[in-house]
């Protein structure tokens, strides 16, 4: 029987905007947003994600790939940054509700300005608690952040349910005996709950 629920937030429980990050900066450096795109670092996005570097170290490794033309400063970079978050889905109203009987947790590739940024919303209010790739070094779909996140929610992989967006995350976490359910919509979420759970 399942306990413990784990939620992804980018794309299930907060809508997420990469091109308006990536228009913003095309605004600011004057660089075609395909420009933008081909010169992001990703891994030293996953570095930052895995909290191997610092905010600073961050926007150094986006600003040096850019064209070496770019005028972009560090307080454009993150106002830039910050678009990419945007607001809650309805998914949130599912997962407080889920709260009442069942341990919730958030579990995420993420950084600590985003995570400063989440704040504003009202995700931390019931649940109790997350597990973020930043604080413990590993990121999805990674096998070592899913064992993190079992052992520190104290649950089994059989008796825990996993809510992801990308196909990627749901397969590693079935591949380790995880219940699991992509998320496509709000009503094919509702109905793929009622498999798992007791509602």
């Amino acid at each position: 029987m399942i306990n413990t629920i784990f939620f992804d937030i980018g794309g299930v429980l907060l809508n997420i905007y990469p091109e308006r990050t990536i228009r913003q900066l095309s605004d600011f450096t004057k660089l075609s947003e395909e420009k933008i795109i081909s010169a992001f670092p990703k891994d030293a996005h996953h570095k930052y994600e895995r909290g191997e570097i610092s905010d600073s170290e961050f926007f150094k490794a986006v600003k040096r790939e850019l064209p070496i033309s770019n005028n972009l400063t560090e307080e454009q970079f993150w106002k830039a940054w910050s678009l990419l978050v945007g607001e809650e889905t309805e998914v949130v109203k599912i997962m407080n509700n889920l709260t009442t009987k069942y341990s919730v947790w958030l579990l995420s590739n993420t950084n600590p300005y985003h995570i400063l940024e989440e704040e504003r919303f009202k995700l931390f209010d019931q649940i109790t608690g997350g597990i973020y790739s930043f604080e413990v070094g590993f990121r999805k779909p990674e096998e070592d952040i899913f064992f993190k996140a079992l052992e520190i929610a104290g649950v089994t992989a059989e008796k825990s349910l996993f809510i992801d967006d990308l196909i990627e995350n749901i397969e590693m976490a079935k591949s380790l005996n995880m219940n699991a359910i992509q998320f496509k919509s709000i009503s094919d979420l509702n109905e793929q709950l009622g498999k798992f759970l007791q509602l």
